[in-house]
């Protein structure tokens, strides 16, 4: 099975462009769809797709049989995940409300949801957990917000594989590089939102839960990056983060085939992330 996760920055301005990130993109040619005709994904998710329009996910109708999305009822233009499968999912559910909160935590308490920020999707080998993790903001004015979204899910994820004794996949934007080695030049940058020293410990607590990196599993020693800065020509100089991700059950982990930042691919600050797992 071959999955791809891509942080779009806008569904919208992502159809416009071309995989180089020239403004010539079409419905029919553009970044995301030249991406699948390349890669041949089984599922692709995506996140901010910033649009409460569904038509704006039309290019991808012909090449998924199955189109899930949510939409920020928050504000508009804002945040928003889809996951776009060729096999019909058992079940989709776009919240935590599977588990009570004395069991995962108290998320009713957040703008989670009406953010649009997961989907979970059930196969019948396999769990696939699509997120777009709320950014800590400046001063890390959002941290509190923060830990309890990485406690919340991380609970969910110990029952969701508690539930089904099925590998679970968590993909998206994470939105902190877990390792000194995923940032550019990390020195001094322990207090600056994504690289904080707590959102590293709550990054680590979700793998000691029971999950692997698998692009790190692979390379443990490659500088790959999946975000740059649209300031400084950042992405030019490769002064970026690795911030996406696709995490699996450790109890799959030696099934991972492939996994990679497919960085030839712009038209957002981020690039997509694969991995092919034999599930």
């Amino acid at each position: 099975m071959k999955l791809i996760s891509f942080n779009v920055n806008g569904i919208r301005s992502m159809t416009g462009k071309l995989k180089n990130g020239e403004k010539k993109g079409s419905m029919t040619n553009n970044c995301l769809t030249t991406l699948v005709a390349a890669e041949q994904p089984d599922i692709l998710c995506l996140q901010e797709i910033k649009t409460q329009n569904e038509g704006d996910l039309a290019c991808l109708s012909p090449l998924f049989a199955h189109l899930y999305s949510t939409f920020s009822a928050h504000k508009k233009g804002y945040s928003g995940v889809a996951l776009c499968s060729k096999v019909e999912p058992e079940w989709v559910d776009y919240g935590f409300d599977r588990y009570d909160e004395e069991l995962i935590g108290e998320y009713n308490a957040y703008d989670w949801l009406m953010e649009g920020r997961i989907i979970t999707a059930k196969y019948r080998t396999h769990i696939v957990v699509a997120v777009y993790t709320p950014n800590a903001q400046p001063e890390l004015a959002r941290l509190g917000e923060r830990i309890a979204w990485e406690q919340v899910l991380r609970m969910y994820l110990v029952e969701l594989q508690r539930e089904f004794e099925l590998p679970v996949l968590l993909c998206g934007d994470l939105n902190c590089a877990h390792q000194e080695i995923d940032i550019y030049n990390p020195k001094g940058k322990k207090k600056i939102p994504g690289f904080s020293t707590e959102e590293r410990q709550e990054l680590q607590y979700m793998m000691d839960a029971g999950l692997t990196d698998s692009f790190r599993h692979l390379h443990p020693d490659e500088k790959k990056y999946s975000y740059w800065s649209n300031f400084a020509q950042a992405r030019t100089r490769n002064i970026g983060w690795r911030i996406d991700y696709v995490l699996v059950s450790d109890s799959a982990k030696e099934l991972i085939e492939e996994a990679d930042c497919l960085t030839d691919y712009h038209g957002s600050d981020h690039c997509p992330v694969i991995i092919r797992i034999n599930v």
